[in-house]
């Protein structure tokens, strides 16, 4: 596109300066021209505002560092977003997916480089029958190096509401129930997913299989995480439109992952009847979501079964 030369000259000063806060006044002043008259130039020569274009710019150049290994939130930083939630919106009304699902490409990637089949599970798998309280660590770690600005009360409080839920419920293994959805929380938040739909995860199937109410939900934890859990309690999976419920399947997807792990514990029929669940419904959906970490572990795990 052929513009005007004190446009070109913005968009090397904008090139150069994309980490900074950047504003429409610097623009206008340095090409000596009102805010109002610039942004009229600007918005003819490029087909958009100033700003958004410096939006889109910032947004390209920390997905650049994603693909290069960094963290969602250290390239939010470093473009100027302040929270993890904040740049995640962002990005996704920008590019049409999360962040997270840009870190998983390179995770892949990654694995790719190794040669090893069993690279793809580069994030730490807890051992068989960690209790809840080792857990609650491991997902407090993880969710503190993905947002600075955690509220690690609110996650405590969350996780001590996830334990009276299902307080007294054991799985097919022995553990305590409520190991499975923190674990499902913890792959979220390994894969880098938003704060509420971690939350979620720690509820993965609470309204199924708990007394809890939805207006108790509601009552203990962020309202949107809360929305996210009755979601999940009519979700089929086969039946959605992935792109509408992206963080609802995230979920089941990281809940089956975790069944998974643990379907020795079942009998041979039951195991088998998921293992064919996670082919049919499972592993499709985490195609369509782009989310190769999953589907390299659900495609083994499934394997063992020969479905």
């Amino acid at each position: 596109m052929k513009t005007c030369g004190f446009i070109d000259e913005s968009l090397r000063y904008i090139e150069e300066h994309l980490e900074e806060n950047l504003t429409v006044a610097e623009f206008s002043e340095q090409a000596g021209y009102s805010e109002s008259g610039f942004s009229r130039l600007f918005r003819r020569e490029m087909g958009c505002s100033v700003l958004e274009y410096v939006r889109r710019r910032k947004l390209l150049k920390a997905s650049e560092l994603i693909l290069n290994g960094e963290k969602v939130i250290d390239a939010a930083f470093q473009y100027g977003w302040q929270t993890h939630s904040g740049f995640t919106k962002a990005f996704r009304q920008e590019f049409g997916f999360s962040p997270s699902l840009l870190r998983a490409m390179r995770m892949q990637a990654d694995c790719l480089k190794g040669g090893n089949g069993m690279n793809h599970i580069i994030y730490n798998i807890p051992k068989e029958h960690t209790p809840k309280e080792d857990l609650f660590q491991l997902l407090k770690i993880e969710m503190t190096l993905n947002d600075n600005e955690i509220d690690i009360e609110e996650l405590k409080q969350v996780y001590d509401f996830a334990c009276q839920v299902y307080y007294g419920m054991k799985r097919y293994s022995g553990d305590e129930y409520v190991t499975h959805p923190l674990n499902t929380a913890l792959i979220l938040a390994q894969m880098n997913a938003e704060k509420n739909t971690v939350y979620a995860g720690m509820f993965c199937d609470a309204l199924e299989k708990t007394k809890v109410t939805a207006e108790e939900l509601k009552e203990n934890l962020p309202l949107e995480a809360a929305v996210l859990v009755q979601t999940l309690k009519n979700y089929k999976l086969e039946n959605q439109v992935i792109s509408e419920n992206e963080e609802v399947a995230l979920i089941k997807i990281a809940e089956r992952l975790h069944n998974m792990r643990t379907v020795k514990y079942m009998d041979e029929a039951e195991a088998k009847k998921k293992a064919k669940e996670t082919l049919e419904f499972f592993l499709p959906v985490a195609r369509k979501l782009g989310n190769n970490i999953f589907i390299e572990e659900l495609n083994d795990l499934v394997l063992r079964f020969g479905v």
